[in-house]
């Protein structure tokens, strides 16, 4: 059972939002079965003992509650014009209320609740995000139990520009298309979402989705080995392209944070990612680092994840079998959880974070500069993606030599990489780099002379 589940939809494409009223007291999957809903959301507070609701409520031009107060609220007619409005509105056909965290792109500090909403539950909330309906939903009990200021946090710097967090605890449950977090606990009401039928030729449907994060940009200067022969931004860009190329092979739809190399901050990368409709995983790739400045004995490949279970977990054995299988040294303790790391927290989708080797460590340092290792590495770590995905892997055929191809500057990258300047002769003889890149390159030229 999932601990987190989110989901943004486009709202050209949603055809209707219901709110379903649960007279029957019937489960989410006798729900779904019943009404055929792509995504069903456990809907706003209400009496355990009476079944009423507590909060502005209205469906199908019925409303069911109005307490005497005005409150920041989700309402539309059908379901593509929904939008956050002051409730209550006689002008609208369904309207629904709980707890404003975000109104207008601004966090609401202090927030207003009752102390039963308080401490850390599983979470449910609705709102808006770049023009899109944005769905979240977390188990409670789970590793991603909040507080109703975390989640307000939460929310905000993944970027949704006004949310509202409907009822939790034991009421947090969900369907986002096989997405789900189960309760056993009959709610009064529900969110159910319809999209529009698609196309019956729709070329991209289906496709599994990846987000490749290579760490740092070339701007970083810091993360290098000691003896400044390594880069860590050199190495995690082209690391992303090796493992994309490999899942473009299979049919695996990648986008890449920084493709041409420019700064991304974390909070664009994670912006990114949610971003990406039904992101299937996001890969953050990365080289570790130990001590102070010095070279260290600490070595090793190792994965770190927000937190133990869920799909992320899944990925991360996957990965990590097939890194064994390869012959990789891997650290005693692989798997790391880490809840304070920026992407792994405020990614939405299933999200793991890869430190290849220690660039403080000598042996690893030259297996990081190695271009069969980078290769051998690459090829695993797509396998294991692929493995989690269930796409069926796809062989590399061997490259012929292509025609046009430039002897001069190949003889240059050739030279460059002799004298340790360049580190992935291949990347450079592609012809393919940003300006940043460049920049790099003239630094490590100089310094060479």
């Amino acid at each position: 059972m999932a601990d987190h589940c989110a989901v943004t939809i486009p709202l050209e494409d949603i055809d209707r939002i219901r709110i379903y009223i649960n007279a029957a007291r019937k489960s989410l999957s006798a729900i779904r079965a019943e009404t055929g809903a792509d995504y069903l959301l456990n809907g706003t507070l209400f009496n355990m003992s009476t079944f009423e609701p507590n909060c502005h409520l209205k469906a199908e031009g019925e409303v069911l509650c109005r307490p005497p107060y005005a409150v920041a609220g989700y309402a539309w007619q059908t379901g593509p014009d929904i939008s956050m409005d002051t409730l209550p509105d006689d002008g609208q056909r369904n309207y629904i209320a709980c707890t404003p965290l975000i109104v207008s792109g601004a966090p609401l500090n202090p927030l207003t609740y009752d102390v039963g909403q308080g401490g850390k539950r599983g979470r449910s909330a609705i709102g808006i995000k770049d023009g899109r309906l944005a769905l979240y939903c977390t188990r409670d009990g789970g590793s991603m139990a909040r507080t109703p200021e975390q989640l307000r946090d939460d929310l905000a710097a993944a970027g949704w520009d006004s949310a509202v967090m409907l009822d939790g605890g034991g009421s947090s449950q969900c369907d986002f298309a096989g997405q789900m977090v189960s309760s056993s606990r009959a709610v009064h009401d529900l969110i159910l979402v319809y999209l529009k039928d698609k196309k019956e030729e729709d070329p991209v449907s289906g496709k599994k989705t990846v987000c490749l994060d290579a760490g740092h940009d070339a701007g970083n200067l810091a993360n290098r080995s000691p003896d400044g022969t390594y880069y860590e931004h050199e190495f995690a860009l082209d690391m992303a392209k090796r493992i994309r190329s490999h899942l473009e092979r299979c049919s695996v739809a990648v986008t890449e944070t920084r493709p041409d190399g420019q700064a991304v901050s974390l909070q664009e990368r994670c912006k990114i990612a949610n971003a990406i409709q039904d992101l299937d995983l996001f890969v953050s790739l990365h080289s570790n680092a130990a001590g102070d400045s010095g070279w260290s004995s600490a070595r090793g490949w190792s994965c770190y994840l927000y937190g133990a279970g869920g799909e992320r977990e899944k990925a991360a054995q996957s990965i990590l079998e097939q890194v064994k299988a390869a012959g990789v040294t891997v650290r005693t303790t692989a798997l790391v959880y880490d809840s304070a790391l920026y992407v792994l927290k405020h990614t939405v989708a299933p999200a793991v974070l890869i430190e290849h080797a220690f660039h403080t460590n000598r042996e690893d340092t030259e297996n990081l500069k190695s271009e069969a290792w980078r290769a051998k590495v690459a090829q695993a770590e797509a396998k294991g993606i692929a493995e989690y995905l269930g796409v069926p892997w796809v062989a590399e055929e061997p490259q012929a030599p292509q025609e046009g191809e430039d002897p001069e500057l190949s003889a240059a990258v050739a030279k460059l990489a002799a004298a340790g300047i360049i580190d992935s002769p291949e990347y450079w003889a592609a012809g393919k780099y940003s300006a940043a890149t460049v920049r790099l390159l003239l630094i490590k030229m100089a310094a060479a002379i």
